[in-house]
């Protein structure tokens, strides 16, 4: 296992309610992605260090953002495909913003790609991945 720690989003803004859990199974990682609803739960972040981490944002609607940061480099999960749409809201660490709509995935694919950073630490080059 690549990641060490789970950090899910508390309810309020405070650092001090957020969820913090070591990670020793895959399960684990897929649970806490589901419990993001958008809402109460908005992120949820797979870590190693601050150099190598996965934030999952999102849940509302089936809409989720993808952020990695590897070796201290900035990604986005994007689709390959440069589809010309509407900026779509959604709301990552009790934050709403505008992300473009080749940004925004549904839960499959969001577990598919963390599952592969939790497990392997690198980047599924299934996705396409905006560097930042």
């Amino acid at each position: 296992m690549f990641i060490k720690t789970i950090i899910e989003e508390g309810v309020s803004s405070r650092d001090k309610d957020d969820l913090v859990t070591d990670c020793t199974e895959l399960v684990q990682v897929k649970q806490a992605i589901e419990r993001l609803d958008g809402v109460n739960k908005t992120a949820v972040v797979l870590k190693l260090d601050e150099d190598n981490l996965m934030i999952i944002g999102g849940g509302a609607n089936n809409k989720f953002i993808v952020f990695a940061k590897l070796n201290g480099k900035n990604y986005y999960m994007a689709s390959k495909f440069d589809i010309k749409k509407e900026p779509i809201s959604v709301n990552v660490a009790k934050k709403k913003d505008k992300y473009p709509s080749r940004r925004c995935f549904g839960l499959d694919m969001v577990l598919e790609s963390a599952k592969h950073f939790a497990h392997r630490g690198t980047l599924a080059q299934t996705f396409n991945w905006e560097r930042v």
